[in-house]
């Protein structure tokens, strides 16, 4: 039997994802390094005092605290700088991911260096003060602030404003639309309509989404999915979209993270309150930064790998009432090889990358969920 992608590419990416999550790692353990280095040198604390000594006017420990967090991000950025041109520039070449010259990425990895200062110093001197005017209910606030920047503009931008901003062009299939309205009935949706994307640069866009709130729904597809798959497929990946809808899974989803979010600024207060006030400091004095770092950045870690063992599940259950009631494994092999042609990808992963880095299941496991379930029901 032919395979139904390409066994040297797919080669290639497995060990591509294998390269890029070594080194994800490497930094992310350099960086807990790096801020105990700061403390331990007693840079953090000397940082901390020269600022206060520059900026004495009244309200200036804003400008300190974000002073801190600026230099503290820039100087890690400079001391990982070779192993970012090694993960992001020369590994992206090698495996054709990148293909512009040194210079033009250079441009690109200092702008987002001066995006990265400014956000994570607005962040940290938010949370401190938060912290300070708030100091027993801060952690609920900083939730909800991440809840509404992060979760709400991430689903408000395709669900809502994108359809608004570029309104798709109506499906007027009938045969497509009946099926896309019996598949949304089961997952307790009403379809009112489908479309898709008509403008350019859609790479970054998933192959079909569900626009607007609540029971009432739209399916929207990217051009690209529109004219190369078949209306098998088609109602094969909304329908994958319908089952996260289906008894609020999705919303259960949004709920837990939020939790996780919850639990993390609450513990992680309480940790470094503690550590600080064994060193004779406050919570939000500036030199304490390298303990928010490694606490809330650990704990935010614990919290991810279970946020996305929880939706590797979900994604499984997806994948079921899809295969359910659209398509069998044949149909869920021709999504998957449209997505290959793409951009190709590994079939499989080591357990650790399972484990600590994806957020959804390998194509592997979603195959062989796949064989073992029945065929799909037609309508």
């Amino acid at each position: 039997m032919t395979a139904w992608y390409n066994a040297e590419k797919e080669s290639q990416a497995r060990a591509y994802d294998r390269i890029q999550g070594q080194l994800f790692l490497l930094r992310f353990g350099l960086l807990f390094a790096a801020a105990a280095a700061f403390w331990l040198s007693g840079l953090a604390e000397a940082v901390a005092a020269g600022l206060a000594t520059r900026f004495t006017f009244p309200l200036a420990w804003p400008l300190v605290c974000a002073g801190v967090t600026a230099l503290a991000v820039a100087g890690y950025e400079v001391l990982l700088f070779p192993l970012s041109v090694l993960a992001d520039y020369s590994i992206e070449r090698a495996y054709g991911r990148f293909r512009g010259e040194f210079g033009q990425w250079l441009r690109g990895y200092l702008l987002s260096m001066l995006f990265e200062i400014g956000l994570l110093s607005g962040a940290f001197t938010g949370l401190y003060a938060l912290h300070a005017l708030l100091p027993n209910t801060w952690w609920l606030m900083a939730t909800w602030l991440y809840g509404t920047l992060v979760g709400g503009l991430g689903k408000l931008g395709p669900a809502w404003l994108l359809p608004r901003v570029r309104p798709p062009v109506p499906i007027t299939d009938e045969d497509l639309l009946a099926e896309l309205r019996r598949v949304g009935k089961l997952a307790g949706l009403e379809i009112t309509g489908a479309g898709w994307w008509n403008f350019d640069y859609q790479d970054d866009l998933d192959a079909v989404q569900l626009t607007g709130w609540g029971r009432r729904r739209q399916v929207v597809f990217t051009e690209r999915a529109w004219r190369e798959l078949d209306r098998r497929e088609l109602v094969f990946l909304a329908a994958r979209l319908m089952g996260w809808e289906q008894r609020h899974a999705a919303l259960g989803m949004h709920l837990l993270h939020l939790t996780l979010t919850a639990a993390v600024f609450w513990g992680g207060g309480k940790i470094v309150a503690a550590l600080a006030q064994a060193r004779g400091y406050d919570a939000i004095h500036p030199a304490i930064l390298p303990f928010w770092v490694v606490v809330l950045f650990g704990l935010a870690a614990v919290a991810g790998v279970v946020v996305h063992a929880v939706g590797r599940r979900g994604e499984l259950r997806a994948d079921q009432f899809a295969l359910r009631h659209v398509g069998g494994a044949d149909t869920l092999q021709t999504c998957l090889r449209h997505e290959f042609e793409r951009e190709p990808f590994a079939l499989d992963a080591a357990w650790w990358q399972v484990l600590l880095l994806r957020k959804t299941p390998t194509p592997a496991h979603r195959l062989a969920q796949a064989a073992a379930l029945p065929r799909a029901t037609d309508a």
